[in-house]
């Protein structure tokens, strides 16, 4: 920019307009950095004049100065001037020259001084506190809308790349695109005062070509039928031929194209023509056109058998298990029937498959298969050898892996079944597959972690439409005559005084004479409202958001935690103070919700019989029973031969006197922080891990350590919360379908401590003498170490190894052997024999075909884990501790299990630091509103447990049906 021409880089005036000095106001006006040589047109200035005019208007009536259009910035103009440091210095010195001496300033200019800057102060200052709300208000709502702009980009950007991989899917599938029909479903949504709401959805019905469901028969063969017929082996594909003679009744001479002639058995032939009046029922021997995107299209047909039929979760295809190991979904026109089979299908199929397939068709439809998303790693078998593989593709029940620790690019489609995948492989050689099968005290770890993990699938069951009357997983609150309404504080508590400016002190509640151990029959976030605080919810009418304002018993308005803990703090005065999980400001949350049911069906006043600060009562409407009797206990006990050690000298403590509010400096805060650090990709923000507020809102596998009597600290700690007495307001009562269960009487937010799971600890070997009894009814393992070992075994294997490109295919490393790197080899001379028998036949393969080349379901190997726990060194002989609350427990015993819980177990360790004996806590997964069931994910394994079968009857959408 030339320092003789108008600052405004878009000025319109003519080049001889007269400039004016450019005073700092107009530069910051223009984007410009003010130098004493600017210089800007009179159109320019009146344009910034009438702007400041307006502003300060704006400003005078209290209105936001933002919304005001500002000129955008200047880009694009890069300045460069050798004299800029010469101006700098000029503009020093006339700055220096004009700025007024403050050495003998007379005394009455100093006073007026002072005066006019206390007039500006009383003035001014106000307009500014104004204007510095407006400000922050219009930024807040711009937020909002950047923020709802960029989800609907976000979704867009979603559908967009949706549409790419429909379109993808469409342009690289080998059979045209199917159109489905469709009929029409009438269906009863809700049912509300008595009547019904209908509603009707589209199924889709059987797309055209594909039969319906029935009885396959086989016509019998004669002379001049066109077969297809193995020309060499299970392994090659099935050339045409024509049956030329009859041999015997299960024996053709068969004439191939070429002029070969071969006696076959009809189980080694297959029609020629589709005609089928019924789909192939799964088990029927067949054999199919297998295409792979690897190699080019063929037409050739290999034998296998079907083992999933057509459904609508698999885009109406057969899921076929070839002979030479492969697994693909074939419509029903390239697939044709063998022509006869064994009464035992699976004596048919080739012996590399054979026990694989006759394990699967004995289950079937109940089917184990690994959960997967994408970009998920997994440890997969190939050519004998333990690889990772990262998941690209799923397609129903296969899933698409892309082999990354080896030299070659290698993609390959499996079944989500097969004992090639880590997890179902683990699972098939685990050492007490059928010995344990109580949960573990912690949710899944592959789930928690989003890792793969096995999954009990039932093919009949998923084809079934949602039943409307469970989609719900919550309970309905108007249950065994519930009802939930809104209590009244009683007109006599303490209401909040009228605001006067002052400084807080213990003086702004000493005169509420608040006191917890009065607060009993009190919902435990109504308790400040009885003692002098008031709780309101405001709209933002140009946000259209609400938030929680409490009002203190000084009449101070408090809209977040930090600052009602800072109050709370100050106001505090010897044991008195109230606590910040007292208080909550979310808007779905409402602390004078209440459930209530009628007096008449209280069987039990408080079945604790006052050994818990909160009573707990025990409702039953459906007949006149009661709770087997247990001995009620608020403190863990042990069992002979168990020893827990809880002096206070064998555990650590801190020396705060803050509240343990630095967590840097608090050493039972680092212990917490200590194991996460351990893991990295999994505990990724450390500022979120353990308390926040003395609530909990995410698991921590690692353990939690709070304060204990050793540390110095009070009893208000922030880091004190598993150990204080019940708040929670619960209920013991009597389900229809799933026995006792607890339900909160009030509003519960999300990361509450709930209770805590309390039981006699047994050894592992004395709680599994009565595993025939109870089969672990009441049983929570102590697995703490295990779980954590769970998290470390193989921790490096599901990250993702950088890719490489070679033109060997080899494993990149030796020492990830097939046997010697997981377990223990057996039976080595069948298993060298079988692997010999399927490297002749896939080489034999290659030759003939070319193309088609041999894989595997599953691996022949079978394989003890010689990986020994933590915890056999620590104890050798006691292993696992578990906590049995059949005979002497609490409130904990009681809750039910749901596929989709809305609490969650965490570990704690307060009287000891042995990690052998951690605190069982619950802890609210989500808000739970007043009446709902309380219900956590036992986390049992399905079919664990031979001619064992337990129902689920948790309602929720996505329950699994069974639980056992």
């Amino acid at each position: 920019m030339c320092d003789h021409q108008c600052i405004n880089d878009n000025c319109q005036s003519k080049p001889k307009q007269k400039l004016f000095v450019a005073q700092k106001s107009v530069c910051s006006y223009y984007n410009v950095k003010y130098r004493t040589d600017r210089q800007v047109c009179g159109a320019c200035m009146q344009k910034c004049i009438i702007y400041l005019d307006r502003i300060g208007r704006r400003f005078k009536n209290g209105e936001c100065i933002l919304d005001e259009k500002y000129p955008k910035k200047q880009t694009g103009v890069i300045e460069l001037s050798d004299s800029d440091d010469d101006n700098s210095a000029s503009d020093s010195a006339v700055n220096n020259d004009t700025k007024p001496s403050t050495e003998d300033l007379n005394p009455q200019i100093a006073k007026l001084s002072t005066s006019l800057n206390t007039i500006l102060k009383d003035t001014v200052g106000p307009l500014f506190k104004k204007q510095e709300e407006l400000c922050e208000s219009y930024l807040i709502s711009k937020k909002a809308k950047l923020v709802v702009v960029n989800e609907q980009l976000n979704k867009i950007a979603e559908e967009t790349d949706q549409a790419i991989a429909r379109l993808y899917k469409n342009l690289y599938k080998f059979d045209n695109q199917r159109k489905f029909k469709f009929d029409e479903e009438v269906s009863i949504d809700d049912i509300a005062d008595d009547v019904a709401i209908v509603s009707t959805k589209l199924l889709p019905g059987l797309p055209d070509g594909l039969p319906e469901e029935g009885k396959l028969i086989r016509h019998l063969l004669k002379v001049g039928d066109r077969v297809y017929g193995m020309k060499h082996s299970q392994m090659q594909p099935w050339i045409e031929a024509t049956i030329k003679s009859s041999v015997s009744d299960t024996y053709f001479n068969i004439i191939f194209d070429d002029g070969e002639e071969k006696v076959l058995n009809y189980k080694n032939l297959a029609y020629m023509d589709t005609a089928s009046h019924a789909q192939y029922p799964v088990g029927s021997r067949v054999i199919a056109k297998f295409q792979d995107m690897n190699i080019e299209l063929t037409d050739k047909f290999y034998v296998g058998v079907i083992a999933e039929p057509p459904k609508y979760l698999n885009n109406f295809r057969y899921m076929i298990f070839f002979d030479d190991g492969y697994t693909q979904y074939v419509y029903h026109k390239n697939i044709r029937l063998v022509c006869g089979e064994s009464p035992n299908v699976s004596d048919d199929v080739h012996e590399n498959i054979r026990e694989f397939v006759k394990m699967y068709l004995h289950k079937y439809p109940e089917r184990p298969m690994v959960k997967f998303n994408k970009k998920q790693v997994v440890r997969t078998e190939l050519n004998n050898s333990w690889c990772s593989a990262k998941v690209k593709n799923l397609d129903a029940s296969l899933v698409q892996l892309k082999f990354l620790d080896i030299k070659v690019e290698h993609t390959e489609w499996m079944y989500r079944g097969s004992n090639r995948l880590g997890p179902i492989y683990n699972k098939l050689n685990s050492n007490n597959q059928d010995k344990r099968v109580r949960g573990t005290v912690l949710t899944d770890v592959n789930k928690l972690l989003n890792r793969p993990y096995i999954e009990l699938e039932n093919l009949t069951e998923n084809e079934k439409s949602y039943n409307n009357d469970n989609s719900d997983n919550t309970q309905n609150l108007q249950e065994n005559n519930g009802v939930t309404k809104s209590i009244e504080i009683p007109v006599n508590c303490p209401k909040p005084l009228p605001y006067k400016h002052h400084e807080c002190s213990h003086f702004c509640m000493l005169w509420v004479h608040y006191d917890y151990s009065q607060t009993k029959y009190m919902n435990v976030l109504s308790i400040p409202l009885h003692y002098g605080f008031t709780r309101s919810v405001s709209t933002d009418e140009k946000l259209k958001l609400k938030k929680v304002i409490y009002t203190t018993p000084c009449g101070r308005n408090i809209d977040n935690e930090n600052k009602m803990y800072n109050y709370l703090k100050l106001t505090s005065y010897g044991n008195s103070q109230m606590t910040i999980d007292l208080f909550n400001f979310d808007c779905l949350v409402n602390p004078l919700s209440s459930f209530s049911v009628p007096e008449a069906f209280i069987r039990i006043e408080d079945i604790s019989y006052e050994m818990e600060f909160k009573s707990i009562s025990v409702f039953n409407s459906l007949n006149d029973l009661v709770p087997d009797h247990i001995k009620y206990i608020t403190e863990r006990k042990t069992s002979p031969g168990v020893n827990l050690n809880i002096d206070p000298k064998f555990v650590c403590g801190c020396d705060c006197i803050d509240n343990c509010e630095d967590k840097n400096k608090c050493s039972c805060w680092q212990l917490t922080y200590e194991g996460p650090k351990n893991y990295p990709a999994i505990f990724k923000d450390h500022d979120d891990i353990g308390y926040s507020s003395k609530r909990l809102h995410k698991q921590v596998i690692t353990g939690i350590f709070e304060c204990n009597t050793s540390c110095k600290c009070e009893k208000t700690c922030l880091n004190r919360v598993v150990q204080e007495p019940l708040k929670t307001s619960l209920q013991l009562f009597l389900t229809e379908k799933k026995g006792w269960g607890v339900r909160t009487l009030a509003d519960i937010p999300k990361g509450s401590f709930v209770c805590t799971y309390l039981g006699v600890v047994r050894t592992e070997k004395d709680a599994d003498n009565d595993f025939s009894l109870n089969w672990g009814e009441y049983l929570a393992d102590l697995d703490f170490l295990e779980t954590v070992e769970e998290i470390k075994d193989g921790y490096e294997s599901y990250v993702v190894q950088p890719e490489v490109e070679s033109e060997d295919y080899t494993s990149s490393s030796d020492d990830e052997e097939f046997n010697p790197s997981w377990a223990i080899k057996s039976k080595m001379s069948m298993c060298e024999s079988r692997m010999l028998l399927r490297k002749n036949l896939q080489d034999t393969n290659t030759k003939i075909d070319g193309k088609h080349e041999l894989s595997k379901l599953n691996t022949q190997q079978k394989i003890e884990s010689k990986n020994t726990s933590l915890l056999r060194y620590l104890d050798k002989d006691c292993g696992i501790y578990t906590l049995d609350a059949k005979v002497s427990g609490n409130i904990g015993r009681y809750f039910n299990h749901s596929c989709d819980p809305n609490i969650f177990i965490q570990n704690v360790f307060i009287d000891t630091h042995d990690l052998r004996f951690p605190w069982v806590s619950y802890f609210a997964l989500s808000n739970i509103p007043a009446g709902t069931e309380l219900v956590w994910d036992y986390n049992y394994i399905v079919g664990s447990v031979k001619n064992k079968k337990l129902m689920c009857h948790c309602g929720s959408k996505n329950c699994k049906g069974r639980l056992l």
